[in-house]
């Protein structure tokens, strides 16, 4: 869970730069989880528009492979919008957004691996 909360971190902190190859992103996350969040910054980035706040994350494990010692964890998470807006607007753009994500444990490590966001109103 730690690790999922951190890349959304990381995200945040990449969008508020509007930096999509930030190092933080990768220090979470890899291959499409990695590629989605450079490419929502690249998004931010490309529209000229900033990021400041940041969401209220709720997330969840709902299955971990296998149970005893798992290697693979889905999370869905269920995110509020908090504070978290393009830089000057007054309201949010997004709001109940269903977030699932896969997390791989390596040898030393827990990855993102894979993640989707639903949009609003999804949960």
């Amino acid at each position: 869970m730690a690790v999922y909360l951190d890349f959304w971190d990381a995200i945040v902190l990449a969008s508020a730069e509007m930096d999509p190859e930030h190092p933080a992103l990768e220090e979470y996350a890899v291959d499409q989880a990695l590629e989605l969040a450079q490419d929502g910054v690249q998004g931010v980035t490309d529209a000229g528009l900033g990021m400041e706040g940041e969401p209220v994350p709720n997330p969840k494990v709902i299955s971990a492979e296998p149970t005893d010692d798992p290697r693979s964890v889905v999370i869905r998470d269920c995110q509020g919008a908090g504070d978290w807006k393009v830089v000057g607007e007054i309201e949010p753009r997004s709001r109940n957004v269903r977030v699932d994500a896969r997390l791989q444990r390596d040898l030393f490590d827990w990855w993102v691996v894979d993640m989707q966001v639903w949009g609003n109103d999804t949960c």
